[in-house]
């Protein structure tokens, strides 16, 4: 029924902020009438993302196409941003996009490392709270069985990606489901160059069901919780 599309690595290097013109124009107008096409309302995500923050020159060219782009239809966070190879250059991009999201009240999706993952989410959440982010806005995307016992005693949203190789398989995201349970906790998939599937989505529920998880709580994890979390935005339109 709804899609949210995040900004990331398109798979190889952007030489100039015009090709993020482009691509932001891309995904509010091209990507949103191709889903309406389809009956899909689409809503994005947009941010100079973790891998390219280590091009000095280019974010500092890029931070003013985000701002520009964040306040336009369909924008419904900031997103992603976050940490790639750990580096105070990407650090220096996620502290500009958490003040941009805190100038317009919107909320952000964050992006954790693949490598050292463990470090990546403590200095992630140093760095959030340093910037006095409300939890209630902030989600932190690409949770790991490492990652999830940090956010004890917090209120941030969590976020898993199931995604062979690289992230979660759809057997390892029911465990945690099982260990940890739904509260603040999202899912999602992807389809993009690497061995992704688009469907494991709907292959977590199924393995849910047959865990005997109830129908009830598995909706809360695949759709109220993410209309709860990107519903925060002003942008956001999608009527259940």
């Amino acid at each position: 029924e709804a899609v949210v599309e995040p900004a990331f690595w398109l798979g190889a290097p952007r030489t100039n902020a015009g090709t993020f013109v482009d691509y932001f124009e891309l995904m509010i107008t091209w990507e949103t009438q191709r889903a309406k096409n389809y009956g899909i309302e689409h809503f994005t995500c947009i941010a100079m993302n973790p891998r390219e923050a280590n091009n000095v020159p280019l974010t500092r060219d890029v931070l003013p196409v985000v701002e520009r782009f964040c306040r336009r239809e369909t924008v419904v966070a900031i997103g992603e941003i976050g940490f790639d190879r750990q580096t105070d250059e990407e650090e220096a991009a996620i502290r500009a996009q958490l003040k941009l999201a805190k100038r317009f009240d919107m909320p952000v999706l964050v992006h954790l490392p693949h490598q050292f993952k463990k470090q990546g989410t403590e200095r992630t959440l140093r760095v959030v709270a340093d910037e006095q982010m409300n939890p209630d806005r902030v989600l932190l995307d690409h949770n790991t069985e490492e990652t999830m016992p940090l956010y004890a005693g917090t209120k941030y949203w969590r976020g898993m990606s199931i995604y062979p190789v690289t992230k979660l398989s759809v057997e390892r995201a029911a465990n945690i489901v099982e260990q940890y349970g739904v509260d603040r906790l999202l899912v999602n998939s992807a389809c993009d160059w690497g061995p992704s599937d688009p469907l494991n989505v709907p292959k977590l529920v199924r393995e849910l069901l047959r865990r005997n998880l109830s129908r009830d709580l598995i909706e809360q994890l695949v759709f109220r919780n993410p209309i709860a979390f990107f519903g925060q935005s002003d942008r956001w339109t999608f009527r259940p």
